[in-house]
């Protein structure tokens, strides 16, 4: 992949993850996109709180770890969480239609 191509990725805060159909009403996918997207929730928020800590550990980190990481975890756990609510949302209606 080259550099243009990885970085416009990382700022598509609207992206869907690699191989995802949100189209598919399949309930092993359904459980597998929320299974998928908890997990990477439960690391970025790993990431982010570790790079919190630096902060408080090294100031000397602050302005780089402030104005860059943490903007950026922030961001892309929004958009891990909308898509977990997506997929939530999409198990809840299957199991209405029971």
């Amino acid at each position: 992949m080259k550099a243009l191509d990885f970085m416009q990725r990382m700022v598509d805060f609207d992206r869907f993850m690699e191989g995802e159909n949100r189209d598919s009403n399949d309930p092993d996918d359904i459980e597998h996109w929320c299974a998928v997207y908890g997990e990477m929730i439960r690391f970025k928020e790993g990431l982010l709180g570790e790079t919190q800590r630096e902060v408080e550990k090294v100031p000397d980190m602050r302005n780089e770890l402030s104005g860059n990481d943490i903007p950026f975890l922030e961001a892309e756990l929004r958009r891990l969480r909308r898509g977990l609510a997506f997929w939530e949302a999409r198990r809840a209606e299957r199991k209405k239609r029971r």
